[in-house]
C-alpha cells in the first residue's frame, strides 16, 4: 500500500522511567515526531511526576499512566484498548515508539516521506537478528526467520492495521514478564508472523551489509547508520551497555564516535544525552562507555576558545621540606590566577610567604586549624575563597608513610602533581578543557596502579558504606554500587567547577566534623568525603573526567599493560630469574643438585601463565619450599614437623 496526499497518522509512544521524570530528550523527540502525527497517545508504565505530566500534555492528545507491568508490549496493548480499535481504524498509519532512543538527529519527516512512497504494509528504521535461544521454534524453518524489524520504532500501515490478522496478533500477546519475553513474543516474531501471511515490509536503513558483521547494528555501528543511512535515532543503551560485553564485540568505540559526531557535525545537542545519563546512570558506566578520560599536551598549548573563566588555586602546604617543589609547580600558573595557600602554623606561613613572594602572584597564606588535613583546608578554611571563582584547582603536598618502600608514596605524589600541574602549557590546556566542555564539572588524575595500589580494585576499599551514607544524608540522588568503579579524586587533588560542587560547600562544615590527629589510613570521614566529590558534581548535572598529560600517559599505558596484559608473563619470568639467581644456574639443573623431586623448567613456568595450565597446590608448595630453604634456612629447620605433615597429606615425595 502506497500512501498519497497527506497521510493521517496516530502514534502510541511508550515511556518508562523509574522516577517518573520526563527528561528534555523526550520532549525534543516528541515535538519533532508530532509534526508528522495527527493523534498522539503517550502511555507511561509506573509513575509520572506533575511536572512530567505538564510537559507531555503540552504535546500529546492523551497521557495515560498505568501500572508497571507488561513492559512495552503490555503498554501497547493497554493503549490500544484505551484508544479503541474503531478510533485507530481512522488512520493511515499507526506508529509504535518507545523512549529507548535519543534523537532525532535528522527530522522524522525524512523517513516518513520516504516510507509513504513504498508499497508496504509495515515498516521500521532498522533490522536485527535475534539469538536462537530467544526465538520460537515454529518460525525457525522459514527463510530469514531470525531477521526482524526492531520494535523501538514500528509503523503499521492501514492495510495491516485494519486487518483481523493484526488485531488478533496484538490481542493474543501473553503477559510479558521480562525483556526476554518482549523479544520472544513480540519484536523477534512480529516481522515474520506477518511476512508469512503475505504482508510486505521495509526498513528506512538498509542494514544488509551491517547484519553480515553483527546481529545488532544499532549497538555496534550507530555512526554508520547515522551518517550513511540517515538513521534519525540512536539507542540509549550505547551509553549504558556493560563495557565488558561491549569489548567482546568491539574496541568500545560506538558511544564515543556518536558523541564526537554530534558535537562537531550535528545540531542535536549532547546536553539532551548528558541530562538523562547523569540523572539515571552510575558514574562508572559513563566513565567507561563515554571514555571520560582526557589526555592533554604537556609542552604545547592547544587552540582553545576565549574564556572569561575566573580561576583560583587552593593549596594546602603542610610539609615544609616540600615547599620548594610545591612552588615550582605553582609557578607554572598564568599570572591572572589567584592563590590561597593554607598551612597549620605561623612558622610555615612565614616560610612559604618568603619563598613565594618573588613570583608576583595575587595570593594569601592562611593558617588554619590542624584538624581534618587537606579536607578541612578546602571545605572550611577555603570556603570563602572558593565562592569567588568559576574554576578551582585544589591540591596539597603528599607523603604516604603506610606504603613501603618510601618511593611508592613519593611516586604517587609525582603522578598527582604531574597530572594536576605538569607545565604552564598543560595548565592552560586544562583551563581550556573546562571552557570547551561546559558539562565537565570535576577532573582529576588517574588512580595509582603501582605496588599495593594495584589492589585498590574498585577504589571503594573499605569506604563504600560511609560514602553512601554521606550521599544519602546530603540528598544526592545518584546510583552507586560497591562492585562498580568508585569515580573519585583519590589523593584529593582535583580541578572543579564551583557550580558543580556548590552543594557540598553549602553544607556548612566546621573543624569539629573532622577527627583529631592521629587518624587511621583508611575508613575515616575524610576518605568518605574524598569519594563523594564526583557524585556531588553528577547530582548538579556535570560529568567527571580523568586527566593526564601526554608525557605521563606513556607511563600510565605501560603500567596498565603490565598490570592487565603482561602481569602473568612478567611474574613468571621473575620467578624464573629469581630461582636462577639464587642457585646461579639454569632452573632445570636445580632439581638434581638440591635433590628436589620436581622443579618446572623455564618453558613450563612460562607456559603455565601463557596457557593457564594449573600445576596445582603441590607444585606451588614445592616452589615455595625452594625459596624458604635457600633464603631462610633456620626457618626451614623449624618447619620440619609442618613439612612432614604437608608431605603426608599432599603425598609429596
Amino acid at each position: 500500500m502506497i500512501l498519497s496526499g497527506s497521510p493521517k497518522r496516530a502514534c502510541i509512544y511508550f515511556i518508562y522511567d523509574k522516577d517518573g521524570i520526563i527528561d528534555d530528550y523526550i520532549v525534543y523527540q516528541l515535538k519533532d515526531l508530532r509534526e508528522n502525527i495527527a493523534f498522539m497517545h503517550v502511555i507511561i508504565n509506573g509513575i509520572l511526576t506533575p511536572e512530567g505530566r505538564k510537559k507531555l500534555e503540552a504535546i500529546a492528545d492523551q497521557v495515560y499512566v498505568r501500572e508497571n507491568t507488561g513492559m512495552d508490549v503490555g503498554a501497547y496493548k493497554a493503549a490500544i484498548e484505551y484508544i479503541g480499535w474503531d478510533k485507530l481504524y481512522e488512520f493511515d498509519e499507526l506508529v509504535l515508539m518507545n523512549n529507548t532512543c535519543f534523537g532525532p538527529v535528522y527530522p522524522f519527516k525524512e523517513c516518513f516521506d520516504w516510507a509513504a512512497a513504498q508499497d508496504i504494509d509495515f515498516w521500521g528504521l532498522t533490522m536485527g537478528i535475534c539469538e536462537m535461544h530467544n526465538f520460537p521454534k515454529e518460525y525457525a524453518a522459514y527463510p530469514f526467520a531470525r531477521e526482524h524489524i526492531q520494535s523501538y520504532f514500528l509503523v503499521i500501515r492501514k492495510s495491516l492495521l485494519s486487518s483481523q490478522d493484526f488485531r488478533g496478533f496484538m490481542e493474543s500477546r501473553p503477559e510479558i514478564r521480562s525483556y526476554s519475553d518482549s523479544g520472544l513474543y513480540f519484536e523477534n516474531i512480529f516481522t515474520n508472523h506477518f511476512r508469512i501471511r503475505g504482508y510486505s515490509f521495509a526498513t528506512y536503513c538498509d542494514c544488509t551489509e551491517l547484519l553480515k558483521l553483527h546481529n545488532n547494528p544499532v549497538m555496534i555501528f550507530p555512526l554508520q547508520l547515522i551518517i550513511e543511512h540517515k538513521c534519525p535515532v540512536f539507542k540509549k543503551r550505547l551509553f549504558t551497555e556493560s563495557y565488558a560485553d561491549l569489548l567482546t564485540q568491539s574496541v568500545g568505540e560506538p558511544a564515543q564516535e556518536v558523541l564526537e559526531f554530534l558535537e562537531t557535525s550535528s545540531s542535536y545537542s549532547t546536553d539532551l544525552i548528558w541530562q538523562h545519563l547523569l540523572r539515571t546512570q552510575d558514574l562508572s558506566v559513563m566513565v567507561r562507555n563515554c571514555h571520560l578520560i582526557r589526555i592533554l599536551p604537556r609542552d604545547y598549548k592547544l587552540p582553545s576558545p576565549n574564556t572569561d573563566l575566573s580561576v583560583g588555586v587552593v593549596f594546602h602546604a603542610y610539609y615544609s621540606d616540600l615547599f620548594d617543589k610545591t612552588i615550582e609547580y605553582l609557578s607554572y600558573f598564568p599570572k591572572n590566577v589567584d592563590f590561597l595557600i593554607t598551612t597549620n602554623s605561623e612558622d610555615k606561613k612565614a616560610l612559604f610567604d618568603k619563598k613565594f613572594a618573588k613570583y608576583s602572584y595575587n595570593y594569601e597564606v592562611r593558617v588554619i586549624e590542624n584538624r581534618g588535613r587537606d579536607m578541612s583546608a578546602l571545605l572550611v578554611g577555603a570556603v570563602d575563597f572558593v565562592s569567588k571563582y568559576d574554576l578551582i584547582c585544589f591540591a596539597h603536598d603528599k607523603k604516604t608513610s603506610q606504603q613501603q618502600p618510601g618511593s611508592v608514596g613519593l611516586s604517587w605524589a609525582y603522578e598527582l602533581s604531574e597530572n594536576m600541574f605538569g607545565k604552564a602549557e598543560y595548565l592552560e590546556n586544562i583551563i581550556g578543557l573546562f571552557a570547551r566542555e561546559h558539562r565537565l564539572g570535576i577532573a582529576f588524575p588517574p588512580y595509582p596502579v603501582h605496588n599495593d595500589y594495584s589492589g585498590l580494585a574498585t577504589g571503594w576499599v573499605s569506604n563504600y558504606e560511609a560514602t553512601r551514607k554521606l550521599i544519602n544524608e546530603f540528598n544526592i540522588n545518584v546510583p552507586t554500587h560497591p562492585q562498580t568503579l568508585c569515580v573519585a579524586p583519590l589523593g584529593t587533588n582535583f580541578w572543579f567547577r564551583t557550580k558543580a560542587l556548590k552543594k557540598i560547600f553549602d553544607i556548612g562544615w566546621n573543624y569539629k566534623n573532622f577527627p583529631r590527629e592521629p587518624i587511621t589510613t583508611d575508613g575515616t570521614i575524610l576518605h568518605a568525603i574524598e569519594r563523594t566529590f564526583a557524585y556531588f558534581a553528577q547530582d548538579a548535572g556535570y560529568y567527571p573526567a580523568f586527566i593526564m598529560n601526554d608525557i605521563y600517559a606513556r607511563i600510565e599505558f605501560t603500567n596498565l599493560e603490565i598490570q592487565k596484559v603482561g602481569s602473568q608473563q612478567m611474574h613468571s619470568w621473575l620467578q624464573v630469574s629469581k630461582m636462577e639467581a639464587i642457585f646461579n644456574k639454569p632452573v632445570e639443573e636445580i632439581a638434581q643438585q638440591e635433590e628436589i623431586a620436581y622443579v618446572p623448567s623455564q618453558q613450563e613456568i612460562l607456559a603455565y601463565h601463557a596457557s593457564n595450565i594449573n600445576y596445582g597446590v603441590k607444585h606451588a608448595l614445592k616452589m615455595l619450599a625452594i625459596a624458604l630453604r635457600i633464603k631462610y634456612p633456620r626457618m626451614w629447620g623449624v618447619l620440619l614437623p609442618v613439612r612432614r605433615l604437608g608431605k603426608a597429606v599432599l603425598r609429596i615425595k
